[in-house]
């Protein structure tokens, strides 16, 4: 009678250390949670520590363009050096600078899903391959901050929370 009590207590301190492993994710901070994420380590260092150097010319021009030209942008996403800097991180994170990366129903440099490009007052054609009067991208920077814009308030703090979370 007592070997099969012993069978159990052993199995039980056996299985122990994996049930205190497994229930400690449920406190996995999101910083922690996204860093542990399969592959993300190599392209969160080379976005965080790189973006700026990385960026293509023409994320820039759109970028700018788009910050000056279009309503709701503060203009310190282009004047602010660091904001600019959080912008192609983001950028880099999401896309990896590809213009027409496609990602589970996210689209663009900023992978953005359909209806929140609608909701920033985009069109679809528009947003992906730009129109008679905004090159390629423009539209994408555009609706892109303003979406920052509207949900963080800051490039800073949508950085962040991409950090925290693994999407912003």
């Amino acid at each position: 009678m007592l070997q099969p009590c012993r069978r159990a207590l052993a199995l039980l301190f056996a299985l122990t250390p994996v049930l205190v492993v497994a229930s400690s994710f449920a406190s996995v901070t999101p910083a922690v949670a996204a860093s542990i994420r399969p592959g993300a380590n190599s392209q969160w260092t080379s976005c965080n520590d790189d973006a700026v150097k990385s960026a293509p010319t023409i994320v820039w021009e759109r970028i700018q363009g788009a910050t000056i030209g279009s309503k709701g942008i503060p203009s310190s996403f282009w004047s602010n050096t660091a904001y600019r800097g959080d912008i192609a991180k983001i950028v880099c994170y999401e896309s990896t600078y590809d213009w027409h990366a496609v990602g589970a129903g996210q689209y663009g440099w900023y992978q953005m899903s359909q209806s929140l490009i609608g909701n920033e007052g985009v069109t679809w054609d528009d947003y992906w391959d730009g129109s008679k009067t905004q090159a390629a991208g423009w539209y994408q920077c555009a609706a892109g901050e303003r979406y920052i814009v509207g949900r963080y308030g800051t490039p800073a703090a949508a950085w962040q929370h991409e950090r925290d979370y693994g999407w912003y």
